[in-house]
């Protein structure tokens, strides 16, 4: 039962570790052990190789509104894309102690203007887990990702082509259980280091200043007030440190240059539980603050909490809902951040052994803290809906298919800023 605690406590204090450690797992893996990859053993390794086809078709590649800031009207170009997605993962078989190393990768592919749309996603993390003595562990991860940001961030805009950047990232967690206490502290570090990038007329976009470093040591302490429940309290540091001063939208001018290093708290209290594995979800509630260096920059503070829920309604049928909210970082003029508050409900219905259908949904509401210098559309605030419907045949152990169909909406009160995009997909996954 702690077991299951803990992992709860993982997947909200280290949200980067990966679960290489043990053969991926979700609603889908309930089906019988004939559709789960067996892998290749290397002594007291598992080697789990994977590829993923995905053919897609993208109503708006750039997200755009359907109209600009100034009123006029605006293409929304569409494209076929063709994402090769090789991976593996290697887990070890020990008895006590674990080790694991997992590739993921996305090679997109454009019809539409590739030159402008291309990337070359990669994720690698290598995960650790050292009994130390009885109720007391260290759990580590190193990651690498080199990844590209959403052409529909508020960010970069005015890029011909999308941001580009890596991340390195460190986290680990060391619990200590004594008696009916559990002691959690962690600490989580990741650096994210930003590609400048050229505009249609040739210029030079500045995104290279975004580079930042993020650390967030953090305290649980948690009390079992019988078993399957459990009363916590935690504490969050977190620090933001750039490497330079951050300027707007990448753009070089000097009146809208910030100094964005900040420091700020988050304290929580809440409930986890696990009923007899048919539900298990850990609750919180909190206040949570961030102060900035720079004087035009205005301080946000405010409630916040987080909910992770797991409920198997039925032997077939599973649901998972989500609630957050917390501060985000931003490059936005006079704006210091963003207050995101998220909701996403998702449920997984196994209709038979080998076919399972899948519907969710997600709110997020983006309160922008500030106002740019000479806007007249005041404080931003941003309204993103998405949803999505599929269904997945498992033909084998190593091969399966699924067909899917999501849409995304972003409304705002900053005129031109909204978009509409709706994304089929058809995907072909083999797997050893």
């Amino acid at each position: 039962m702690y077991k299951k605690k803990i992992l709860i406590a993982l997947a909200l204090t280290l949200p980067s570790i990966d679960s290489a450690i043990a053969i991926d797992k979700g609603n889908y893996d309930r089906q019988t052990s004939q559709y789960l990859p067996q892998g290749s053993h290397l002594g007291s390794f598992t080697l789990l190789p994977s590829f993923v086809f995905q053919n897609a078709y993208n109503s708006n590649i750039f997200y755009r509104d359907k109209i600009t800031a100034s009123g006029k009207a605006q293409s929304t170009p569409s494209s076929y894309v063709a994402h090769f997605k090789p991976g593996v993962a290697i887990n070890s078989n020990w008895n006590r102690h674990a080790l694991g190393f997992k590739l993921d990768t996305d090679l997109a592919q454009y019809v539409t203007l590739p030159d402008q749309n291309n990337y070359n996603d990669v994720h690698t993390s290598m995960n650790g887990l050292l009994d130390v003595v009885r109720d007391s562990s260290f759990t580590g991860n190193i990651g690498y990702n080199y990844l590209h940001e959403s052409r529909g961030s508020p960010d970069q805009v005015n890029g011909i082509g999308p941001t580009f950047y890596n991340t390195v990232s460190f986290d680990g967690l060391y619990k200590h259980k004594i008696n009916r206490v559990t002691v959690l502290p962690t600490f989580n570090f990741i650096n994210y280091a930003y590609q400048d990038v050229k505009t249609a007329t040739g210029s030079t976009l500045l995104m290279s200043t975004r580079s930042h470093q993020e650390f967030m040591p953090s305290l649980r302490v948690s009390y079992e007030i019988q078993p399957s429940y459990e009363a916590f309290l935690k504490i969050v540091y977190k620090e933001a440190k750039y490497d330079q001063l951050v300027y707007t939208n990448g753009s070089a001018d000097p009146m809208n240059a910030y100094n964005r290093n900040s420091t700020g708290y988050n304290f929580l209290t809440g409930l986890a539980f696990d009923v007899s594995d048919l539900v298990t979800a850990d609750v919180s509630i909190g206040y949570l603050t961030r102060n900035y260096v720079d004087a035009k920059l205005k301080p946000i503070s405010g409630m916040n909490g987080f909910i992770d829920l797991k409920w198997q309604i039925t032997k077939l049928t599973t649901l998972d809902g989500k609630v957050s909210r917390d501060i985000n970082e931003t490059t936005q003029a006079g704006v210091s951040g963003l207050l995101a508050t998220g909701i996403s409900l998702g449920v997984d219905h196994e209709l038979r052994r080998n076919i399972h259908l899948m519907l969710g949904g997600s709110y997020t509401k983006n309160d922008y803290n500030g106002v740019a210098p000479g806007s007249t559309q005041g404080v931003r605030s941003d309204s993103l809906y998405s949803g999505n419907v599929g269904v997945k045949y498992l033909l084998n152990r190593y091969l399966s298919t699924d067909l899917s169909y999501s849409m995304q909406n972003r409304t705002t009160n900053y005129i031109g800023n909204g978009y509409d995009q709706s994304l089929v997909m058809l995907n072909v996954r083999t797997q050893y």
